[in-house]
């Protein structure tokens, strides 16, 4: 072998530099709360038997948009299924963009002042796989790809994971056409809960409103703002006002949190920021509050991040013109759980629903409703190496679930729980848990 094969075989297993661009690539998108469980699949270099996609010892892979690895808004991962190259090319938008995207839709959203505005992710836009650095070992990058490492051009997403069904969806399956998606099956559970905002000094209005009734819930969506003794019961807490934040119409976390709770999954909200607004960049850490109307976070990183600057107990509400105020929103644990994010035992921030606070086993009891079944779909007439690639995919992840054990402690708070494990199930993505 000459010397310069041999150097350039090395730095291909090192992952330094690009894999063979005529691999093909399969392009993945969909809902950021199950993100962390396929990317532990993806990522598993054990192979299928050890819950992997890849075959054993081939993965390399890249992310971006995020200091944790299992949280990038962009990944790129490359290894072989069943013996051939092939790329994966991830981008998270949210499980409704994610769906849009499959059936090369667009979704639209609207502004804070209800002016249309293009929704990230339908269709979407993608790191351009065949030029990106991938390692064995993950290269990570805590802000978003350069324009120079992306495609040129926006396209549909090849597969689409998504934390409800099309029946529920605002991209809805209709046979022969673009939307009728195929459905590899349900690959698990996706847990999601609500939290108030992070507190260095909490004032007691913040301590009594630990526990919220679903009325209460659906009075905030349609409102924005209710005064805290509503949810206390403690007339003395209407100094301050509690706000909603939660995530625009491209987010399955918003489809289930709407659909699970039956204000309505496509009825309109009043949401608010923490930061800069949702459409500002970049965001910042300051105690910035921002009237969202219907709109709201493109991922759940970005309510974890609103949530987590400490404060408004201490400042006079910009609003409504009282001595303090703070805020409720809904995300998947793994958000809430990030050590960047909160840092904290769940218990001190995390808000109860009718008595239960969100866990393993008030999700597979039936005590906590607000949960969703994870599909995940291919575009019309998926086939090839596509059609492979789903498949490995739907495997991979039910197999990651059982190795990882997800749900078995049932006071964890795991992002993904195993179908095995439910004592209770939803007959439709708007149902509540039955036996």
């Amino acid at each position: 072998m000459k010397i310069s094969t041999q150097i350039t075989t090395m730095l291909l297993a090192l992952g330094m530099i690009s894999q063979a661009s005529a691999d093909p690539t399969v392009y993945l998108t969909g809902s950021t709360a199950f993100r962390s469980t396929v990317f532990a699949s993806l990522a598993n270099n054990g192979g299928p038997a050890a819950g992997g996609v890849f075959d054993a010892g081939t993965v390399t892979y890249a992310t971006w948009g995020n200091s944790s690895a299992n949280g990038g808004s962009f990944m790129v991962f490359h290894g072989n299924v069943g013996g051939s190259g092939v790329f994966i090319d991830c981008a998270w938008s949210g499980s409704e963009a994610g769906i849009a995207s499959a059936c090369n839709a667009t979704l639209g959203n609207t502004d804070r002042n209800n002016n249309p505005i293009t929704l990230a992710g339908s269709p979407e836009t993608w790191v351009n796989a065949t030029n990106a650095t991938l390692s064995a070992a993950g290269i990570v990058t805590a802000t978003a790809p350069t324009a120079g490492q992306l495609e040129t051009t926006t396209h549909g997403a090849d597969l689409a994971q998504s934390d409800t069904s099309q029946a529920i969806s605002w991209t809805p399956f209709v046979a022969s056409t673009p939307t009728a998606l195929k459905d590899y099956g349900v690959e698990g559970i996706c847990t999601f809960t609500i939290t108030r905002n992070v507190q260095t000094t909490a004032s007691n209005e913040w301590l009594h409103c630990s526990n919220v009734t679903l009325p209460q819930l659906n009075t905030l969506f349609a409102n924005g703002a209710v005064p805290a003794g509503f949810i206390s019961g403690n007339p003395s807490d209407n100094d301050f006002v509690v706000y909603l934040v939660g995530r625009n119409l491209g987010s399955g976390t918003r489809m289930n949190m709407l659909g699970d709770s039956t204000y309505g999954a496509h009825r309109g909200v009043q949401q608010f920021s923490i930061g800069l607004g949702v459409e500002e960049t970049p965001q910042v850490n300051s105690l910035v509050l921002t009237n969202e109307a219907n709109n709201g976070y493109e991922g759940g990183s970005g309510v974890a991040k609103a949530l987590a600057i400490t404060g408004s107990c201490q400042q006079a509400d910009p609003f409504n013109g009282g001595v303090g105020w703070f805020a409720l929103g809904y995300l998947s644990p793994s958000d809430a759980l990030n050590a960047s994010n909160f840092g904290g035992e769940p218990t001190n921030n995390w808000v109860a629903v009718d008595g239960f606070l969100s866990s393993n086993g008030a999700i597979e009891n039936g005590q906590w409703w607000y949960w969703g079944h994870e599909h995940l779909l291919g575009k019309f007439q998926i086939s090839g190496t596509q059609d492979t690639v789903g498949t490995k995919i739907f495997a991979g992840v039910q197999k990651t679930l059982q190795n990882l054990n997800l749900g078995a402690d049932p006071n964890g708070h795991d992002a993904a729980i195993q179908n095995s494990l439910m004592n209770v199930t939803k007959s439709s993505d708007t149902a509540f848990p039955a036996f």
